[in-house]
């Protein structure tokens, strides 16, 4: 029933624009819409009177398994003439594909139906995907449950002497043992100086006493990601770095609380962004407060200083102010939320977000 829901709002949309077809390519639309999970093994042609997966004969138990809802070409997914015949049969004469397509396989889709049209389907699926349903929900929670409980047991770990690399290791360890698919990105692990930098992922560098720590990470359960950060000390935490890290708690919890139905990306980023600007540290709050996360770890909603598009009852996204300071350190803390009516709810503030030292 879920996957044929999600087929009709592709025809409806398809009948909208006017479109006889749409192919789809990447992994995480094709799971979206079939429940296939050989992901990037697959590619899917939906017309108004079918809807075909191609993919190759170490999947046909899986297709008849996964994919009730399709018929199997038995083809190389790569492959762009396994569509020919559906195209002759169906009349086809125009072919939506996503924006995110590989330009290979568009090249090579137009060069061999050259007398068909193919059109951008837009936002479709950014839109579409973007609204969670209860058990995506529910996914998306117990990736977040496994997460926490990981944190919480890696933390004896975050010493002095121990590397990153191995901090990151035991977390990502942990995580699958608890339940977890995998990690759902490389994990950050940052100490010391190299806390300033966003994305600094875990390294051979030992962790020092006075040493700022942030960890960034996630899983993925039934293929939904989590994504949470912790930035921890330790040891005492040097005075510019405790007032750095108040704010930043400050400015998070501050975002939480002044969530409401109607608002925009761009008004609760603002709400973060105005407290860390007026404490004097603006310049060094550098991204957007949060991201969409579902099947891939940044989709969907941009909460940013840009985005003036209304935040919707089921998106998920994450809510993570930071401060960075070029050789001194940086503090980031993010929670996972999802919206409701007139509240968000918090998937990650089971794990505290008070400053700990350890």
């Amino acid at each position: 029933m879920l996957y044929s829901e999600r087929i009709n709002k592709v025809r409806l949309m398809m009948k909208e624009k006017s479109i006889c077809a749409v192919y789809v390519s990447s992994p995480e639309n094709v799971f979206y819409l079939s429940g296939f999970t050989g992901f990037g093994d697959a590619r899917l042609f939906i017309t108004g009177e079918s809807a075909t997966i191609i993919t190759d004969s170490r999947y046909t138990l899986q297709v008849k398994e996964q994919c009730p809802d399709f018929t199997l070409v038995l083809s190389s997914a790569l492959n762009v003439a396994a569509i020919e015949n559906i195209i002759k049969e169906e009349k086809v004469s125009t072919v939506g594909f996503e924006e995110s397509i590989e330009y290979k396989s568009f090249r090579e889709l137009t060069e061999k139906f050259g007398s068909i049209d193919f059109v951008s389907v837009g936002n479709f699926f950014i839109d579409i995907r973007d609204i969670k349903n209860e058990i995506e929900i529910k996914n998306i929670s117990e990736a977040c449950r496994i997460s926490v409980e990981a944190l919480k047991e890696v933390l004896p770990l975050i010493k002095p002497g121990v590397f990153e690399a191995d901090v990151a290791t035991e977390l990502e360890y942990l995580m699958k043992k608890k339940g977890a698919q995998d990690k759902a990105f490389d994990i950050i692990v940052a100490s010391g100086a190299r806390s300033a930098l966003p994305h600094g992922v875990a390294t051979y560098k030992k962790i020092e006493y006075s040493d700022t720590v942030t960890i960034d990470f996630g899983c993925k359960f039934n293929n939904y990601c989590s994504d949470m950060t912790r930035t921890f000390f330790v040891g005492k935490p040097a005075d510019e770095m405790k007032k750095i890290y108040n704010i930043v708690y400050e400015a998070q919890m501050a975002a939480l609380a002044g969530y409401k139905a109607g608002i925009t990306g761009k008004e609760l980023d603002s709400i973060s962004r105005e407290i860390i600007s007026k404490a004097g540290y603006g310049e060094h709050f550098g991204h957007s407060l949060g991201h969409g996360v579902g099947l891939e770890i940044h989709e969907g909603v941009t909460i940013g200083q840009r985005n003036e598009t209304k935040i919707e009852k089921g998106m998920v996204f994450s809510v993570e102010p930071g401060i960075y300071i070029e050789n001194v350190g940086g503090v980031r803390i993010e929670d996972l939320v999802y919206a409701e009516e007139n509240y968000i709810k918090n998937f990650t503030d089971s794990f505290d977000k008070k400053m700990l030292v350890l």
